[in-house]
This record gives C-alpha cells, sequence and structure tokens, in this order.
C-alpha cells in the first residue's frame, strides 16, 4: 500500500511524464551532429574505450536506426539509445561471451532494411543527457525508456520473437536490466567488456520487455491516442497527395482563400526563419503542408473542384459529415482536451472511413 505521500509522488511523477511526452519526439535519423554528441556522452560517462565516432558512422551508414535520439521542442538533446540488431552468428558470440561491444563491428550489423529478419537485438545504451535541464532526471530517464519501449516495438514487432542482450555497465543499468525480466548470462570476469551481460530470451519475453517503464499503466490511453494521432497525420498527408495529383501539383488551382492562407502562413515564417526558404514551397504539394484540415475540405468540395473528387467521396453533405468527426477528434488530440465517448468513438469511426475510402 502507498502511504498518502508515496501516492501523491506517485501522481506527480506520472503528471511530470505525461507533460513531458507531449514535449519530446525522436530526432532525425540524419543528424550527425547529436550523433556525435552523444557518442562523446557514451565515451566519457559509459565507457572510454567505446567504438569512435568515426567507425560508429560507418555503422549507421549501414543501418541509421542504431542510434536514436530523444529531444525537447527546443532540439535539445535529452537522451537517446543505441540498439544494435545483429546477425544471428553476432548474437550467439555476445551470449557465449567470445564477442562484445568492444570487439563488434560492422559485419555484425544487420542493415535497415533487414531489420525485421533480426533474431538477436543487443541494447548498447540507455542514456540521459546529463546535461539536459528541461526535465527532473527521474523524468527524462522514464521518457527516454517510454521512447525506447516504442522504438522496439515499432521497428520489431513481434518482440516476443527476439532475443535482447544488453551489458550492465552501471549499478542503475543493472537494476533497469532485472526489472526488466532480463537474467544474467555472462559474469563481468568472463568477458572483455568487463561488465555482467543480460540475456532476455523469446520464452521469457512476453510481457518482461514492457516493463522499461515503472508507470506504464498509466500510459496504455496515451498509446491508444498516439495510435489515432498517428491514424488521423496519416489521413491528412494521404489528402494532400489527393489533391496534388488532382490538380497537376499546380497551386493556381486552389479556391483563392485557400491559397492566400498558406501564402500568408509560408511569408510569416520566411519572415522570421531565415534558414526558411519560401522558394521551397512553390509547387500545390508544398503549400498544402501549410492548409489545416477544414481549408483541404474546403478545397475538394469547392463547386468547381468537386467534379474531380465525386467519384470518390459521392456524396459531399456525407463528407462533410466525415470532416467534422475527423476534425473534432483531431483537435481534442492536440489540445489535450477531454473528450466524452460519443465524440471519440464517432471520430474513431471518421477515420477508418476515410481509411477505406483513400484506398479506392
Amino acid at each position: 500500500m502507498f502511504g498518502r505521500n508515496d501516492g501523491e509522488a506517485e501522481g506527480s511523477l506520472v503528471f511530470g511524464i505525461e507533460q513531458a511526452l507531449d514535449r519530446v519526439r525522436e530526432g532525425r535519423l540524419d543528424d550527425q551532429a547529436v550523433a556525435l554528441a552523444a557518442n562523446k556522452i557514451v565515451r566519457r560517462y559509459l565507457d572510454k574505450h567505446a567504438i569512435s565516432y568515426a567507425d560508429y558512422r560507418v555503422w549507421r551508414d549501414i543501418n541509421p536506426l542504431i542510434f536514436t535520439s530523444v529531444i525537447d521542442d527546443q532540439n535539445r538533446l535529452i537522451g537517446f539509445f543505441d540498439i544494435f540488431p545483429l546477425t544471428s552468428e553476432a548474437g550467439r558470440a555476445i551470449i557465449a561471451g567470445k564477442l562484445t561491444e568492444r570487439t563488434l563491428d560492422a559485419r555484425h550489423i544487420i542493415p535497415a532494411e533487414k531489420v525485421q529478419d533480426a533474431a538477436y537485438i543487443h541494447i548498447a545504451s540507455i542514456l540521459v543527457n546529463p546535461r539536459q535541464r528541461t526535465f527532473s532526471r527521474v523524468v527524462a530517464k522514464e521518457v527516454v525508456l517510454l521512447k525506447m519501449r516504442e522504438f522496439i516495438e515499432r521497428n520489431y514487432d513481434p518482440v516476443e520473437k527476439k532475443t535482447y542482450t544488453a551489458f550492465a555497465q552501471s549499478t542503475l543499468g543493472e537494476a533497469l536490466l532485472r526489472r526488466c525480466g532480463f537474467s544474467i548470462a555472462v559474469l563481468a570476469n568472463e568477458n572483455e567488456q568487463h561488465a555482467p551481460l543480460y540475456v532476455l530470451k523469446p520464452d521469457n519475453t512476453d510481457a518482461a520487455i514492457f516493463r522499461f517503464d515503472r508507470v506504464a499503466s498509466h500510459f496504455l490511453r496515451r498509446a491508444r491516442t498516439d495510435d489515432w494521432d498517428m491514424r488521423i497525420e496519416a489521413v491528412e498527408l494521404r489528402l494532400r497527395g489527393l489533391i496534388a495529383a488532382a490538380l497537376n501539383d499546380d497551386p493556381s488551382n486552389l479556391p483563392s482563400h485557400v491559397q492566400q492562407k498558406a501564402d500568408e502562413r509560408i511569408s510569416a515564417i520566411a519572415k522570421r526563419n531565415a534558414a526558411f526558404y519560401a522558394s521551397d514551397y512553390q509547387t500545390l504539394a508544398r503549400k498544402l503542408e501549410f492548409c489545416d484540415l477544414r481549408e483541404i475540405e474546403d478545397t475538394i468540395t469547392n463547386k468547381s473542384l468537386w467534379p474531380k473528387f465525386r467519384d470518390r467521396f459521392v456524396n459531399k453533405e456525407y463528407l462533410a459529415s466525415k470532416f467534422n468527426q475527423l476534425a473534432e477528434l483531431r483537435n481534442g488530440i492536440r489540445h489535450s482536451r477531454v473528450l466524452d465517448q460519443i465524440t471519440q468513438m464517432e471520430g474513431e469511426a471518421g477515420v477508418i472511413w476515410f481509411e477505406r475510402v483513400l484506398r479506392k
């Protein structure tokens, strides 16, 4: 049983993590500066004998997914994780104590296009940037772990069919691995890494890999919300593509008020940001990036343009009702509003309807 103070502390932590999740995202895979900074952190705080960045960059050319940064809304590095999909030969060698992170080389890394074939996944590091000040260290750690769990689920499904390995290079790291169901396989004095190797085998992986976060149960709703948000974004992207194709990628074919709004937004950003080139946004496809959902609806249902879309959407009034459902759900999610059950269910039905229609 939690005492009152313990419950309040946990509630505060959960709230802090939820707030932090709204402010972080995975960094770009091609951001070499962040990857270099992370490599320096590993070599300074975790293992001074870790791979140099010059060599690590070769590995990243083979598979950019081996390094993932977590950054905040100001592009500041919160933390990162290195996850290596290994050949079966390399995975078995690590478990046998014949191979370590220091003796791994590019031949052992499975290319990005074949990650689904990886039976052995090595978690090389999970670190919070010691210089980040955006969140408390506890919140930052849980956020990085949650983002890593999302990454594993997204890229290595089905997770329960893989074997995971990791060296415990700190007391906290070892506690985390134990918490997640890993078992010790090689003692520290039995390998070059001078750190115990922990293994999570497929027969123990079911549910264990999901214990990377301490408060996972509090995020079931969040995970569901994130899933619908991604599906809404995918619908928006497909609607933009549909419009661009139907209008021959010519922005002059847009309704005048839609084109004006897009141009105003592009111009406003260009005035604020010297690195932003308005000239890159002259095609219809690029201008549509600055159109909201209602402006996409206005374009499709425009009197002169509707004939181009009628065969797909059939009925303009029915389409408008689906846009209303989609917009209510989208706005509720994006603005973190509590949605009543009817609004949520209608919104989800709207998303499914668009997905089916756009597959035609």
